[in-house]
């Protein structure tokens, strides 16, 4: 979560001329109702069930660009589909940086204070460090895509 992946991605998409899809927010086109509230109202195992559904939904694209939700990654399943779909990026950002985009106000689930936004960076860090490419996300998005493309060029 703030990464910059819904910023980068469209402009990564733009420059491949592939379709840009958010994992998340397709999701909650299907269901009508916010990651926020599919998680206060069915929970969050039920939200990474249709998580792994979308993505599996999107072997059906030939090529596009998927910004995945902060928890897609996490599942082994999931990865293996990824690799399988194409490259995984790493937008890699310090937590102090991460707390300055997404302040634990209540409005992303998982980031109810800075604790549990710590404890979650700690967690998922060495599983996202598991794509295929690290980006510094720190970088302005225009650098970021051209690393991006250089990458994806020399595979």
């Amino acid at each position: 979560m703030g990464s910059g992946k819904s910023t980068v991605g469209p402009l990564l998409a733009k420059r491949l001329e592939w379709p840009f899809i958010d994992l998340d927010c397709l999701i909650e086109e299907i269901f009508g109702e916010t990651i926020h509230q599919i998680f206060k109202r069915r929970g969050e195992s039920f939200f990474r069930e249709i998580e792994t559904h979308a993505l599996k939904h999107l072997e059906e694209n030939a090529h596009c660009v998927v910004a995945l939700g902060g928890g897609t990654f996490i599942k082994q399943r999931n990865r293996r589909l990824i690799r399988k779909l194409g490259f995984s990026v790493l937008l890699n950002l310090s937590l102090e940086t991460i707390l300055e985009r997404c302040p634990p106000d209540g409005t992303r689930p998982l980031f109810r204070d800075r604790s549990s936004v710590e404890k979650l960076y700690a967690a998922r860090l060495p599983i996202y460090r598991m794509s295929d490419f690290e980006v510094d996300g720190s970088l302005p998005p225009d650098k970021i895509v051209n690393t991006v493309l250089k990458k994806i060029k020399s595979c």
